[in-house]
């Protein structure tokens, strides 16, 4: 979404919510670095979509959970889910049943009036397999009902789809990934995997292709295919809690390039007050980046690699402690250094094949020289 639609108080804009199974810690990061950043933003969205998990993202945004709550109750069904040999296709393990019974407690009375108009669920329809948008609620109830329909993952969550308003849904994520009611519309759109989002990760660029799949755009990456196996099958409450801290990192950098509603903190120097002063993020970023133009392009992944790792370490310094984001005393990042240590011993490798190559060629043409071999 471009920075003009944001600066424009007149017009319009929404939030969409991605499918994001466990994932969805990314997103409460996003909307936490929102609420502390940027609360405007959230208060001006018009409609705020949601898919799937996604969607009880979108209903803690409107009707106002505390994110503190849900972020507990995802690491403490993460940890149910865990400690049984069939993970989350356990008799034990009840998804649904534990979601609404957190609904039932979270959610306030009047969430139905909150959620009226202003959030849309994204479900799909197991009649005919269209995709359907709720957005208006007669009950709490009703709105838990469709939050149940749109987490619905046949066999994953069950074998009977529950029912809204009398007609059976499964996961929205099947035909609303990415939901938008119309293509006109301002959306920033918020996703767990990498693709042409406004706020997503953002992977090496090894790969540009992009794919689109339940309406939603999806990056062919070997960490997407990670992201999609740790939404269906959680790794560990300690890898949970980076990707919420990378939801914060990634919303703030959304907010850095897009000055969003000309707010003072996204100028060209804009620090934290919990980092060092010495700790530059712009100027050791076009550092570390510089680097790379001195090795071919196709070599500088792994330190591209290294200063997203690094990255990643300094906005989680927010609230870790300082020292994650100090610089290393050899004034390069350790991740940049170990980017760096890689990239030599590859050189290395490559060098020495090449010194195999030559030998070979002057085996096979005796009277070839050395400085011919090299010019091929």
């Amino acid at each position: 979404m471009a920075g003009e639609e944001l600066r424009g108080s007149s017009a319009p804009f929404s939030l969409s919510f991605s499918g994001s199974g466990f994932l969805a810690l990314y997103q409460v990061g996003v909307v936490q670095s929102l609420l502390e950043l940027a609360p405007k933003l959230l208060q001006s969205a018009g409609k705020v979509y949601g898919s799937s998990a996604g969607s009880l993202i979108a209903a803690a945004v409107v009707c106002g959970i505390s994110l503190d709550d849900l972020k507990e109750f995802f690491f403490s069904t993460v940890k149910e889910v865990r400690n049984t040999i069939l993970g989350p296709f356990s008799p034990k393990c009840s998804l649904l049943a534990n979601i609404k019974a957190v609904l039932q407690q979270m959610l306030p009375e009047d969430s139905y009036q909150l959620a009226s108009g202003r959030l849309h669920i994204s479900l799909t329809r197991v009649v005919d397999g269209q995709n359907v948008m709720a957005s208006e609620f007669s009950s709490k109830e009703e709105l838990i009902q469709a939050l149940l329909c749109s987490c619905f993952l046949p066999v994953y969550c069950g074998f009977i789809p529950p029912s809204y308003r009398g007609v059976r849904y499964v996961d929205g994520g099947f035909t609303g990934l990415q939901p938008v009611s119309s293509l006109e519309e301002a959306v920033i759109t918020v996703s767990p995997f990498t693709g042409e989002l406004d706020i997503c990760p953002r992977d090496c660029p090894a790969t540009f292709f992009c794919f689109q799949i339940f309406n939603g755009s999806i990056q062919i990456s070997m960490e997407n295919l990670l992201r999609i196996s740790y939404a269906l099958f959680p790794p560990s409450t300690v890898v949970l809690n980076d990707f919420f801290s990378q939801g914060y990192q990634d919303t703030v950098l959304f907010l850095y390039r897009n000055n969003a509603f000309g707010l003072n903190y996204c100028d060209g120097n804009f620090r934290f007050a919990s980092m060092c002063g010495r700790n530059d993020f712009a100027q050791s970023s076009r550092t570390a980046t510089s680097l790379c133009k001195m090795v071919p392009q196709c070599l500088s992944a792994c330190v591209l690699a290294g200063l997203a790792v690094w990255r990643k370490q300094q906005v989680a310094g927010l609230q870790d402690p300082l020292s994650k984001v100090l610089l290393q005393p050899h004034g390069l990042p350790a991740a940049v250094r170990k980017g760096l240590k890689r990239l030599r011993g590859l050189l290395e490798g490559i060098s020495s094949m090449v010194k195999r190559l030559q030998k070979f060629l002057q085996t096979v043409v005796p009277g070839l020289p050395k400085r011919a071999v090299a010019r091929r």
